[in-house]
């Protein structure tokens, strides 16, 4: 107990120098695990796991806060996963066909897309900082992935921009429509609508058969 008196001053430091040592050692294998853990791989290019788990919790809370009052049961959660994983693995395949047509998406235009974002604007329709940060922290990214995440989404809707125009409805089917009696513009307008996401579907179809991609299958573990 003398010892322990005499010594008390360095002992208590001691302690607190190994707790935050093994609060620090524990805390980065967490990090490193989650961020070099692979969830998804496309065409060689790899897709954390900490950005599946944010996905995949933005889709759970989307489903909390849904009508639907289901209980989230395994299958609704596995379900979920799977939504999660063709999420991403479009996001990514949009994102290198951009690539491959000369498309990118420069810092400045990703500044105006965040800054005209609603959901980051306060009461005074202004872009506010401490918003932006609180969407970070509920979906558990840094700025650094979401910007990445955002540049992406942007330069795979500036591809499916480019590829619109060059759809177009034939003679016989506007005829059809006009036939029918029905508000024409409506019609004609939905009947465009249906035959750009058929196409895109297809187009889109044909590049994922052409595609590596696979799918790290311990995401569908039992884990909430």
């Amino acid at each position: 107990m003398d010892f322990f008196r005499k010594h008390s001053r360095i002992i208590f430091i001691i302690t607190i120098v190994m707790f935050f040592a093994s609060t620090f050692l524990g805390l980065g294998s967490a990090v490193f695990y989650s961020t070099n853990e692979t969830a998804v791989s496309v065409n060689g290019k790899k897709i954390s796991s900490r950005l599946f788990d944010s996905v995949y919790y933005n889709f759970i809370d989307a489903y909390e806060q849904s009508l639907s009052n289901q209980p989230l049961t395994e299958e609704i959660t596995r379900e979920l996963k799977a939504k999660t994983v063709q999420s991403l693995v479009e996001n990514e395949i949009f994102y290198q066909q951009a690539i491959r047509y000369g498309i990118e998406v420069s810092d400045d235009e990703l500044k105006v897309d965040l800054q005209n974002s609603p959901m980051f604007k306060n009461e005074s329709n202004i872009f506010d900082l401490q918003t932006y940060y609180s969407f970070l922290n509920k979906i558990k990214l840094s700025p650094k992935e979401y910007e990445k995440l955002r540049k992406k989404q942007i330069a795979g809707n500036k591809l499916k921009a480019l590829l619109v125009p060059a759809v177009r409805l034939w003679n016989y089917e506007t005829t059809d429509i006009i036939k029918e009696g029905t508000d024409t513009s409506v019609a004609l307008n939905a009947a465009f609508q249906s035959k750009v996401n058929a196409i895109l579907n297809e187009w889109y179809s044909n590049v994922v058969r052409n595609s590596a991609v696979i799918v790290n299958e311990n995401i569908f573990a039992n884990k909430s």
